[in-house]
């Protein structure tokens, strides 16, 4: 390994070439991307016997190892497996059977001394080596592709005698790496949640990094290209998909299609495709269902690419649904249970249709029929994969993790860390980052999120930055992204156009050592012209004090951020309100007092200025429907404290814009709707 790089050990009981499966995937996509100062080298094995020893590079950053299990191994799996009916757990078991593989531990051993970052994906190699890790300079990761405990338990709940055990000892051992590592990466904040629940976990430790796709590889195509594919595979005009590993959770969704689904649409060619196969070769299948068994990469995207719709009602199972990326980055509009959803994020806009399993032919008629709604969930679904769950962008994120992690294993944490989005304004930006600098407490990081056309030059600045440059643009999602990149106590939200106090931190963090059990600070935010006018837009809460925790000026807890799973996304693009309902949230935790002597300046901003205009910024009231809906009580105070109807001639335009999109009914809300009656002849001559 390169000495001025960072050793990264990955250790699991898997291959990750040919990446056949979700565990496969979730590791090729979360590796082969760190960055040019990340060395990493994944050690696996073969759950099957007969393979060789291998030692190849699977991305510039990525080296594989793999070295097969002794006949030993395999034999003791056998007669476990023949004395549990058939029940494979070659994982479960590894900690107690590896020592019958020395080649593994050896070759393990090669590696630990000299890591910097030891990874284990999945818990099963943990057990082997926990005690040739030096806890104090070796930063431990566990990338949890399930909570396997609970997801164990779940499956084999029904068993009893020596599975039951072993299933005991996977939580202890689970639980155990979890007390033990310095961050879990988790799939989603639903298993974030369930983490903190069974083990106690800190959520601070804590991040979430999805699954995800290879946009670059799936990609969607043409009408004519696709019924071009469907003949030549043999397959009817309309076809639907379904994808799974053999896995029982897939396989209690694959026998619902064929059993419940498939005969009522005859005209219909369903695809079970994957591993999945070899749990249903004595099912009995209509016709029109093709099951494929194990497939390769370029198999599974012309199969991608031929189908119309996709399918994936699961009833079960941890963790998030690698498929639903794969059909997502193909522009597959997919029908879903809510249970099959679980880990991807919600927006404003459709990117699938959520259905029980009573309804779910009725959504199928409803997709094939309606091709407005089908068109649109298409594009939505492919815009949701390139912006959230590209592998190429989750493995950058995950780099600058790491990079973090380690330099902070080094030396203490901050104490905060201040989030600032910047997007064509690198001049106030240089304003900022100098008054930061002059900061008299001076134990904070700077995380930058940039969507800027051009790169910023932060090497200039004796600051400790963390400097994230992307194309996806919204500041909602440029705020989470500095969550996810926070190592602070405290996360202080600021603008890139404010211009902070010298005493700005010093003060807050008065604040936070005075009452421990505050969760967050509104500080105070002046500007310098007293009323927004038709000249300038002003930006100030001093007559809106503890109201709309704006993030020119909040302080939040890092562990409240990861509790609310930081700002709800449906405020993005344009955004406007995640900052009132994120502090309304927030307040369910604890108190959040008024700071006014924790200031920042806001200068006034001209309306000359395409995107401070009226007119442009009275289209961000559409989200104030979305705000009444989630908070209905808080909203109608906020309505009548700001008054933005009576003073805002395109108010209600706007505002009820949003009512359709956030399909709400008015009636539900007096207070709106009389007031809209009573003023609408005056707003609309």
């Amino acid at each position: 390994m390169n000495k001025n790089k960072i050793k990264v050990l990955i250790l699991d009981m898997q291959p990750i070439d040919p990446p056949i499966g979700g565990g496969r995937i979730r590791l090729i996509g979360l590796y082969h991307n760190l960055g040019n100062n990340v060395e990493a080298t994944y050690i696996g094995s073969y759950d099957w016997p007969g393979e060789k020893y291998r030692d190849h590079k699977l991305s510039n950053s990525l080296r594989e190892i793999n070295i097969p299990l002794s006949k030993e191994h395999f034999e003791e799996i056998d007669r476990i497996t023949k004395m549990l009916n058939g029940k494979n757990i070659i994982d479960l078991t590894f900690h107690q059977l590896v020592h019958m593989s020395p080649e593994y531990l050896s070759k393990a051993d090669e590696f630990l001394s000299d890591a910097d970052v030891i990874i284990f994906s999945h818990p099963w190699v943990y057990p082997a080596v926990k005690e040739k890790i030096n806890n104090i300079k070796q930063l431990i990761i566990y990338d949890s592709q399930n909570v396997e405990g609970y997801l164990r338990y779940s499956i084999f709940n029904d068993d009893k005698g020596y599975i039951k055990d072993i299933v005991k000892e996977v939580i202890k051992i689970e639980c155990e790496l979890c007390s033990n590592a310095d961050i879990i990466l988790a799939c989603s904040h639903e298993d974030k949640e369930l983490f903190n629940r069974l083990y106690g976990t800190n959520l601070n430790k804590i991040k979430i990094v999805p699954n995800g796709v290879f946009t670059d590889k799936i990609k969607p195509i043409t009408a004519l290209e696709k019924n071009k594919l469907k003949k030549v595979l043999k397959l009817k005009k309309n076809t639907a998909i379904f994808i799974g590993s053999n896995y029982a959770p897939n396989s209690e969704a694959a026998k619902f299609i064929i059993e419940n689904i498939a005969d009522n649409f005859p005209d219909i060619s369903f695809i079970i495709a994957g591993g999945i196969g070899e749990s249903l070769i004595n099912i009995n299948k209509p016709e029109n269902v093709l099951i494929t068994g194990i497939i390769n990469d370029d198999e599974k995207i012309s199969y991608l690419n031929a189908s119309d719709i996709a399918l994936n009602p699961m009833f079960s199972g941890s963790g998030t649904n690698i498929k639903m990326f794969d059909f997502m980055a193909a522009g597959i509009p997919i029908i879903s249970t809510d249970k099959g959803r679980r880990g991807i994020i919600e927006l404003s806009y459709d990117a699938f249709i959520i259905s029980d399993i009573n309804h779910m032919n009725d959504s199928i008629k409803k997709l094939f029929s309606d091709k407005k709604l089908y068109d649109r969930i298409s594009i939505n679904c492919r815009k949701l994969a390139e912006e959230f769950y590209s592998w190429k962008n989750i493995s950058s994120q995950l780099g600058f993790i790491i990079n973090q992690a380690v330099t902070y294993k080094a030396k203490n944490h901050p104490y905060f860390s201040v989030i600032i989005p910047t997007y064509e304004r690198h001049k106030n930006l240089e304003i900022l980052l100098t008054k930061l600098k002059d900061q008299t407490f001076k134990n904070f990081e700077v995380i930058i999120i940039d969507q800027s056309k051009d790169e910023f030059d932060f090497k200039k600045y004796d600051l400790n930055i963390l400097y994230y440059y992307t194309n996806i643009k919204g500041a909602v999602k440029a705020r989470n992204t500095g969550g996810f990149f926070a190592f602070g106590d405290v996360i202080a939200f600021i603008d890139d156009d404010c211009i902070p106090d010298e005493a700005w931190l010093k003060n807050a963090k008065n604040y936070f050592d005075k009452d421990k059990n505050i969760i967050g600070i509104e500080g105070l935010i002046k500007s310098d012209i007293k009323y927004s006018n038709e000249e300038y837009r002003v930006v100030t809460n001093i007559n809106f004090k503890s109201t709309g925790f704006m993030t020119a000026n909040l302080f939040i807890k890092r562990e409240i951020f990861n509790k609310l799973n930081g700002f709800d996304l449906r405020f993005d693009n344009p955004h406007f309100r995640e900052d009132t309902d994120f502090g309304w949230r927030a307040l369910e935790y604890g108190n959040i007092p008024f700071a006014d002597d924790v200031v920042v300046l806001h200068p006034a901003q001209k309306r000359k200025k395409n995107r401070e205009s009226l007119t442009l910024r009275s289209k961000f009231f559409i989200k104030d429907a979305l705000l009444l809906k989630k908070h209905p009580e808080r909203y109608e105070k906020l309505f009548f404290e700001e008054e933005q109807w009576k003073y805002n001639e395109y108010f209600w335009e706007y505002f009820f814009e949003g009512i359709k999109i956030y399909n709400i009914n008015i009636d539900d809300y007096k207070f709106v709707k009389d007031l809209f009656m009573l003023k609408k002849g005056y707003f609309f001559q």
